[in-house]
Order: C-alpha cells, then sequence, then structure tokens
C-alpha cells in the first residue's frame, strides 16, 4: 500500500517503526535532557500537593503490584496507574514546560509537552530501555505533539491535552518495540477516548485542569498493553466522517504524522517556567516584582495602574473568562492574570507560597485586583507576541509615572534552554524534597542519560524517599 492510500494513524506507525534512536540530532537529545530534569523536579516538588496525594491515595488502595517507578516513593505502582501519578505530580503545581508562540501551520498556541514524559519513563522502565531510547523518545512525544497542534484550529473549543491520546501510545509503543500493526491500533485505540473540551481550564477551574493529561496518557499506556496482546482500534479515526475530524480540522494529517524528523524539531520550541502559572502569565508575575522592586515595595503610594498585554485572540478570552477573572480556587487563580499581577506587585516575589491560605481571597490582594486596569495592545503584540509580554504603567498620588515592560520572561530564551538556569530551578524546587547527594545523583545520571545502558539506576534514583524540611 502506497503513503497516499494509508490513514494518518497508519502513516504514523510506519514513521515510528522505521525510527531509531540514532536518528535524532544531538542537539535534540541535549535539550531532552534538560527538559526530562526540569519535569522530575516540578514532581519532586508537587510531593506535598493536596490533589497530587488524592489521587496517589486513590492509586495506592487498589493493592496493584508494583510494576514502575513513582517519583518519591519506595514501592512502585502498575505501568497505567504509575503514568498517572507520575502525571500528576509533574502537572499539578502548572511549573513545568509549555511550547512558546503560535505553530506556523494551524496558529494553535499553547501546551505543556512534558506532559507525557511520565510515559516515556514508564515504558522505557517497562522495556528496560537504553538511556539513549529514553531521551529518543521523549524527542518523539514532543514532534508528534507539535505535528497535533499543526492539525488543530488556533481557537478549537478541544483542549491540546487530546493529542496526547495520539502521543503517549506512540512513545510507549516505540519504546516496548511493537510491531507497526500492533502500534498502529494502540494509537487508535488510545486516540479514540482522548478529545477534552477547553472547559477543563475555563471557567469554574477544577482539579480536572491538573490531571486531564495524566488520565488520558494514563489510557494511552493502557491502550498500547491492549495492543500488544492484540486488541484492535478504529484505524481510520482520522478520515472517518464521525472520527475526529472536528478535533483535528486541519490537515493532510497523513502527511504531517509521516513527516521525516527535522533537525530542528519541535522540541526546541519548549521553554521552562520560572513561575507555578499558567504559560501566559509569566511575563505578567515577572512585571508585577519588577514593579514593586521599582516602587520600593511602597504600592500604596500608586493612585493607578495601567495594564498592557499583547492583543491577541487568546489574551482577549482569557480577559473575558470570569473564572479567571473572579478566581475561586488554586487551579483558578494561577490562570488568573488579574491574581498573579496583584500578588506579584504586592509581594515582590512569586512562589508556591503566594498560594498558601487561599490568598486569591484575601481581602488585601482582592482589593488590588479590583485597581487593575488591563487593556490589550497591537504594538506589544507586534514586538513580542510570541511571548505574551507584559507592561505596567502606574501614576503615583504626586504624578510621577512608574513604567515596566516585560517582553521576555527569566527561563526564555530564542537561543534555547540555558542549563544553568534548569540546574539552579531544580536545585531550588526540591530542595524541600530531595537531600543535596540525592538531588546530585539524579542531576549527574540525567545528564549522561545518552550514554547508559539502562534506565534501571535512573529509576531507583527517583524512587528516593524524600526528605521532609
Amino acid at each position: 500500500m502506497s503513503h497516499s492510500d494509508q490513514g494518518a494513524i497508519a502513516r504514523l506507525a510506519a514513521w515510528l517503526a522505521a525510527l531509531r534512536a540514532e536518528d535524532v540530532p544531538q542537539r535534540a537529545i541535549e535539550r531532552a535532557k534538560l527538559l526530562l530534569l526540569d519535569t522530575l523536579g516540578c514532581g519532586f516538588a508537587a510531593l506535598d500537593d493536596d490533589c497530587a496525594r488524592a489521587v496517589l491515595a486513590t492509586l495506592e488502595v487498589l493493592g496493584e503490584k508494583p510494576q514502575c517507578t513513582v517519583l518519591g516513593h519506595r514501592r512502585g505502582m502498575s505501568v497505567p496507574s504509575a503514568v498517572l501519578a507520575n502525571g500528576t505530580l509533574i502537572r499539578v503545581l502548572d511549573l513545568n514546560d509549555y511550547v512558546v508562540g503560535a505553530h506556523p501551520h494551524s496558529g494553535a498556541r499553547g501546551g505543556h509537552p512534558s506532559d507525557n514524559i511520565p510515559v516515556a519513563l514508564a515504558a522505557a522502565e517497562l522495556a528496560h530501555s537504553r538511556g539513549s531510547d529514553l531521551l529518543a523518545a521523549i524527542v518523539i512525544a514532543y514532534e508528534i505533539y507539535g505535528r497535533g497542534k499543526a492539525l488543530m484550529e488556533a481557537d478549537s473549543v478541544w483542549d491540546g491535552v487530546s493529542i496526547s491520546g495520539v502521543v503517549a501510545p506512540a512513545v510507549a509503543g516505540w519504546l516496548m518495540r511493537l510491531p507497526q500493526d500492533k502500534l498502529a491500533h494502540g494509537i487508535a485505540l488510545s486516540a479514540a477516548r482522548a478529545a477534552t473540551p477547553v472547559a477543563v481550564r475555563e471557567g469554574g477551574i477544577s482539579a480536572a485542569k491538573n490531571i486531564a493529561n495524566a488520565l488520558i496518557a494514563q489510557n494511552g499506556m493502557q491502550a498500547t498493553l491492549l495492543a500488544q496482546q492484540g486488541v484492535t482500534g478504529p484505524l481510520d479515526l482520522f478520515e472517518a466522517e464521525r472520527g475526529l475530524r472536528a478535533v483535528f480540522p486541519h490537515g493532510p494529517a497523513g502527511e504531517i504524522f509521516g513527516a521525516p524528523l527535522p533537525d530542528d524539531s519541535f522540541i526546541t520550541r519548549s521553554a521552562i517556567k520560572v513561575f507555578p502559572c499558567f504559560a501566559g502569565g509569566q511575563r505578567a508575575v515577572a512585571a508585577g516584582i519588577a514593579l514593586h522592586r521599582l516602587l520600593g515595595g511602597k504600592v500604596d503610594q500608586l493612585k493607578t495602574i495601567r495594564v498592557a498585554l499583547a492583543d491577541l485572540p487568546i489574551v482577549r478570552r482569557w480577559l473575558a473568562d470570569p473564572g479567571r477573572v473572579d478566581p475561586r480556587s488554586r487551579e483558578a487563580a494561577d490562570h488568573s492574570l488579574h491574581f498573579l499581577i496583584a500578588v506579584a506587585l504586592n509581594d515582590g516575589a512569586f512562589g508556591l507560597r503566594q498560594f498558601a491560605n487561599a490568598r486569591w481571597t484575601d481581602a488585601k490582594v482582592r482589593a488590588l485586583m479590583a485597581r487593575l486596569d488591563i487593556t490589550t495592545d497591537a504594538d506589544l503584540a507586534r514586538r513580542a507576541g510570541e511571548a505574551y509580554p507584559c507592561a505596567l504603567h502606574g501614576t503615583g498620588h504626586d504624578g510621577r509615572p512608574y513604567d515596566v515592560e516585560i517582553l521576555e520572561p527569566p527561563g526564555f530564551s530564542p537561543n534555547g534552554l540555558d542549563t544553568q538556569t534548569v540546574l539552579d530551578k531544580f536545585a531550588d524546587v526540591t530542595e524541600r524534597h530531595l537531600a543535596p547527594g540525592s538531588r546530585n545523583r539524579i542531576v549527574d545520571t540525567v545528564m549522561a542519560l545518552d550514554k547508559a545502558i539502562s534506565c534501571d539506576g535512573l529509576m531507583r534514583l527517583l524512587a528516593t524517599e524524600r526528605t521532609t524540611l
């Protein structure tokens, strides 16, 4: 059968079956190391999070045979449950990586490709993969995520996590060395259950935002195991009239999924976060902190505060969302520009402690939120729209102006990730949960992973019991 006669899932499976770790450019492998380390740090940082604890407690009650490692826990879980547990841990604080800018093919924005690293970890552990295979699988996961973004509408009602229904089984099946036909069926089984509405992160934002991708990834891992045993799925999902066209309307899907791996693969488009909030708030938080410092902490001397954001459709949608304007939960607060700017401006800092004691309900923070005059600016969009820039223009009671502008936040670089920035963040976010020796051993192991004949050493380190400080 020629490529033109194959469906998108078959084309993707054929591409994967022909791909070897040695085909992945070294530049992408080096980027995968840094993003893996950053993702692991986010997971350890979340060990005390209430939502993460609830998910892990639910899974622990199942009493499954321990097959795969759970971050910070001596006892493992079944393969699918480990994916859900680790997927929740790395995502729940909204501190893991994000995609910079709009996709050039579709205009679709956003997403966290590292959400599927837990799939790669579990499948690599199950298959006793080489370190180079794990890193290559991470590059593949990012690449397929980007190809899925190319198929989505820029203002889709379907959330980007829907793509993980394709990414998770593709990565798991590749690491487990499934034959091409079973790899395709695993992808089909998983993708058929993955479509997720944007409502999970709009309006009354709930904990579903934290675990949406982890649930899809868990299902993707399970679908791969089913396909391995011969269970089949609907291979024409992308072509069928009642398939996934509404979720992935752009195309041609087969050509996009089956294209060769480029030297500048999608993993090069990810940046790490410095602040535990959504990607669109990174510059806003940095601007709030900068204005606080400019004022010497004397925020009360401001008579007016005008906020300028890039004039983009997605930004206008954020500002029109009542759940973000008036956050009522931790999940809504880390997606609320009003809260993020106000608390960063008030405190001159932003980290996990800024969410303590439900700060989004604090009277002083609420009063500052109400004073923000937020507008969109076409000039900001023209100059730095890819990075969600933010400018704050304050006027003192004496008429003196106080202006700050953040076009690129810490953690973002058009020239690639800065190794020291990633190492510093890992040390900072894991300080309360990993002893210095354990932390250093994890760093050393990840940075040399492409030379490791097995991932087993890394998995043993990740099972290290956390240090409570």
